[in-house]
């Protein structure tokens, strides 16, 4: 008996080995249906100068600055229409909120749903300190390109413009509307794009797809995988700060006690950071995972071919990275802390500011409630800058997501693409309100960690990388006859 039951394991094991392994073996990347040709689309020289040029504006907005000067946004679309005279003479434009840029290029058949693709011209302040080059010189030097908005996001809306100056010069009509829209106040989560969003819904031209930044094209994907890979967002997490303030008697330091505010205060915030809200493998997460591993080694191959059995590892090894643990969870990043101003004063009152990014399958009051269970009554919350997770785009079969990836292909034929969760923040959210298909992608190789500089020192990109991705906006407008209804 006792060999039987050793038998059925031994057969077990060997089943279970025939099935990992013929998953695994399955685990192949995702074809792209109906390829289209290799593109040879490509940016000129001009081009590149003309980029140059639009570099060269510091469009800092500064919202907190009621002073600010905005001399730059005022010359902004003057220079844009010296720049890209056909776009001007074709589209209309529309300013949005003064400095807003919204331009309709009129379809052939207006019944149709237009599709908008966005991008934003104001920029983050630049400490020219660390710099090797003015940020706002736009310089270039071993075919980089050095300036503040380099990759977020001027280089989105300069291909927009030289795509369609380029289509327009050919004689090209697109099947049905086309907006381009560029804000003026996203680094300081301003109005601007929510008042298109109104606008659209206003005048029944609400878009069937909407693109805006977010993911890209990266030489240097996780899980040792090597070559291109392109990462199109289809949904990002939500936001709030949470002003957190805790109360107690207050008095001097040489009497201190746990619960004195700043002690009650630094407890509840350890408490929040040494246990964070659970981890779970979201759908496009996955599908990311599976499409890096199908061009990786066997083991990996094995793992994410059998998510069925290796789900739990999986989630394990995510939350091991702080990078990929917020791809799989809501997570609380403590900012701003502030007590007593005398060294010897234990104060009645002590704040912390947390930034708080909510994962899709969480809401604002769930991962707020999580904070106000690790404090007392006595605790009170402002929140700023509430937004919940957008919905989830559609990926799986859908004409849009489908699209995408075609044109993807054409320009960039040899990379990976796959659906990801953003972990920052974009004007996309706003349009995946009233869009359904809203995605976020730059189609623009960024090498290296051009993508970590931004908001940081050198901000850079490749000159060459720069005119591919012109091809690729190209392609994006020359075959909207291939996009659903």
């Amino acid at each position: 008996m006792d060999m039987v039951i050793v038998g059925v394991i031994i057969a077990l094991i060997v089943v279970l080995a025939i099935v990992l392994v013929v998953n695994a073996s399955r685990l192949k990347p995702t074809p792209v249906e109906g390829p289209l040709p290799q593109s040879s689309a490509m940016g000129t020289d001009e081009a590149v100068e003309r980029f140059r040029e639009i570099l060269r504006s510091k469009t800092v907005w500064a919202a907190a600055d009621p002073n600010a000067d905005h001399t730059a946004f005022d010359e902004f679309v003057p220079k844009l229409r010296r720049l890209y005279p056909r776009v001007f003479e074709t589209c209309e434009l529309e300013m949005i909120d003064t400095y807003g840029i919204s331009l309709l290029w009129k379809g052939e058949n207006r019944e149709v749903a237009p599709v908008l693709f966005m991008a934003h011209h104001d920029v983050v302040e630049a400490d020219p300190t660390g710099w090797t080059h003015d940020p706002f010189a736009a310089d270039i030097e071993d075919g980089k390109i050095y300036a503040r908005g380099a990759v977020d996001t001027k280089c989105i809306w300069a291909a927009l413009m030289e795509a369609a100056e380029s289509l327009i010069a050919e004689g090209y009509m697109p099947p049905r509307d086309v907006y381009f829209f560029s804000s003026n106040t996203e680094e300081d989560g301003g109005d601007t794009a929510p008042h298109m969003v109104e606008h659209l819904k206003e005048i029944g031209r609400v878009p069937y797809m909407v693109l805006d930044e977010g993911g890209a094209v990266i030489d240097n994907p996780p899980l040792g995988v090597k070559g291109e890979f392109a990462a199109i967002g289809v949904a990002e997490k939500g936001i709030f700060d949470a002003y957190i303030e805790t109360s107690a008697s207050g008095g001097h330091a040489s009497t201190p006690s746990l619960t004195d505010a700043t002690a009650k205060l630094v407890s509840g915030l350890d408490d929040l950071q040494k246990n964070p809200p659970r981890a779970a493998l979201s759908e496009p997460v996955a599908a990311m995972l599976k499409e890096l591993a199908a061009r990786s080694g066997f083991g990996l191959r094995l793992v994410f071919g059998n998510l069925w059995l290796f789900r739990p590892l999986v989630v394990k090894i995510m939350k091991g990275s702080s990078e990929t643990a917020a791809m799989v969870r809501t997570t609380y990043a403590l900012t701003q802390l502030e007590g007593s101003r005398a060294h010897n004063v234990i104060p009645k009152k002590a704040k912390a500011t947390v930034n708080v990014r909510i994962d899709p399958s969480e809401s604002v009051e769930v991962a707020l409630g999580r904070i106000k269970e690790r404090f007392d009554d006595e605790t009170t919350y402002e929140l700023d800058e509430v937004c919940e997770p957008s919905p989830v785009s559609p990926f799986n079969g859908d004409p849009a997501f489908e699209y995408l990836r075609r044109i993807v292909h054409s320009v960039y034929p040899d990379a990976g693409i796959a659906p990801y969760v953003q972990t920052s923040c974009s004007d996309a959210r706003h349009f995946a309100r009233v869009c359904p298909r809203t995605y976020r992608f730059a189609g623009i190789l960024f090498r290296g960690d051009q993508r970590m500089r931004i908001h940081g020192q050198d901000e850079n990109l490749d000159v060459d990388a720069y005119k591919r991705g012109i091809g690729f906006y190209i392609e994006l407008i020359r075959h909207l006859d291939m996009l659903g209804k």
